[in-house]
């Protein structure tokens, strides 16, 4: 969960919105790739990457954001210097 606590706030940040909205921005991304039925916490790093990439683009797009391509690269970028976060998550 601290992955989407953070991814949440980089999105609130880039987007000038609530950390609350931009996290469940992430997590309803999270819903349309693996259905409600997949607990969040058995995500491994790519498929944070695969949701960021497609589910994420997604829903920025539906909501007219400009530069959707500058902000999925700072998530993609920051999930990779801190895929850590997930490793230990994982544990």
């Amino acid at each position: 969960m601290e992955i989407i606590k953070y991814l949440g706030d980089l999105l609130a940040e880039k987007l000038h919105i609530r950390p609350a909205a931009a996290r469940g921005l992430v997590k309803l991304a999270i819903k349309d790739k693996f259905s409600p039925f997949k607990p969040i916490n058995q995500l491994k790093f790519n498929d944070y990457k695969e949701v960021i990439q497609n589910e994420v683009k997604n829903r920025l797009v539906m909501l007219g954001i400009s530069d959707i391509d500058s902000v999925i690269d700072l998530l993609i970028n920051s999930l990779i210097k801190n895929q850590s976060i997930i490793t230990l998550s994982e544990v």
